[in-house]
Formats: structure tokens, C-alpha cells, sequence
């Protein structure tokens, strides 16, 4: 289970923008090329592409970003949560019957 917590964390968004920008600027840059454009205007409509959608990139990498932290800030209370009932039900049953209660490792649904 810790395991799955620590992966959230460490899910690559880097790679989000540019794959955005590349991709969205060669379907724009093919269309207009064939579409037989003069090369100034199609270099202006290329650079403005990349500067479109490398701000869109952005603000998409960051929203998704953001979105992982909460997941990963949920999953940690959950884990806290868990870890804290267990302790309080180990210690109600040490001070009803005095024996020691075994580590029962519970098992948190998916948060996927």
C-alpha cells in the first residue's frame, strides 16, 4: 500500500507541455503547408502556434499537477487515518483482555 502512495508523488508531468506543443504545431504547420501558404506567413502562423500552445501546455501541466498533489494529500490522511483507528483499537482491546493484539495490516481501496 505505501508503495501506491509513493508512486502518485512520482507520475512525470514534464513531459505533458511539450508533447502539446509538438504535436499541436506539426498538425498546424503540415495543414498550412499544404494548404500552400506564403513561407513568411507560414512561418508567423507556426511561431504563434508554438506560443499558443506552449501556454496552454503550461497551464494544463500545472492543473494537472495540482490535481496529483490533492490525490496524493488524500491518500496520505487516509493512510494517517487508518493507521490511527488501528492503534486505537489495538489499544481498546490491550486495556479490555490485557493481551498484546497482532499487527493486522489493513488494506485502503484504490483511490484509481
Amino acid at each position: 500500500m505505501n508503495t501506491d502512495i509513493d508512486e502518485l508523488k512520482k507520475i512525470n508531468t514534464k513531459l505533458i507541455t511539450p508533447l502539446i506543443v509538438l504535436s499541436c504545431t506539426a498538425i498546424i504547420a503540415i495543414f498550412t503547408y499544404f494548404k500552400h501558404y506564403p513561407a513568411g506567413d507560414w512561418f508567423i502562423i507556426v511561431f504563434a502556434s508554438v506560443v499558443i500552445f506552449l501556454v496552454i501546455g503550461l497551464i494544463i501541466e500545472k492543473m494537472i499537477t495540482r490535481f496529483m498533489e490533492i490525490n496524493y494529500e488524500k491518500a496520505v490522511a487516509e493512510r494517517e487515518e487508518a493507521e490511527r483507528l488501528e492503534e486505537e483499537a489495538r489499544a481498546a482491546m490491550e486495556a479490555e483482555g490485557g493481551e498484546e493484539v497482532e499487527n493486522v495490516d489493513q488494506e485502503l481501496p484504490p483511490e484509481f
